[in-house]
């Protein structure tokens, strides 16, 4: 479990880097936005789970942009703080099936969008 952990660590911040420096002219851009409709049907989230998730995602959005402003160097390390925080706080809300597959969605979506940025170019 610990190993799995550093693993999603090192794929998170290579994803924050990678948006980094490939979205440098695409500020508004947000590597993940995601549907919370999609995300609660998705997980099957119990009614009480509901609420906080959707506080923690609206949270998470609001971490990215900020992630935009400022100079490069921040920018890298607010978006891992953002991605860190974002995954930590899901941790406690969801359980562990769930969480594995909110971490999955993560990771697919960083595949997608690594993908479509490469054709970009």
């Amino acid at each position: 479990m610990k190993r799995l952990g550093l693993t999603l660590v090192v794929v998170l911040m290579s994803v924050a880097t990678s948006f980094a420096q490939g979205n440098q002219n695409k500020v508004n851009k947000e590597p993940f936005a995601i549907n919370f409709e999609k995300l609660s049907y998705y997980l099957e989230l119990a009614p009480y789970q509901v609420e906080e998730v959707a506080n923690i995602n609206e949270y998470f959005m609001d971490m990215q942009k900020q992630s935009l402003r400022g100079n490069a160097k921040l920018r890298d390390k607010r978006m891992h703080q953002a991605i860190y925080g974002n995954l930590k706080l899901m941790k406690q809300a969801l359980t562990p099936e769930q969480y594995r597959k909110y971490v999955t969605l993560l990771n697919v979506t960083h595949n997608n969008n690594r993908m479509l940025s490469s054709v970009e170019l």
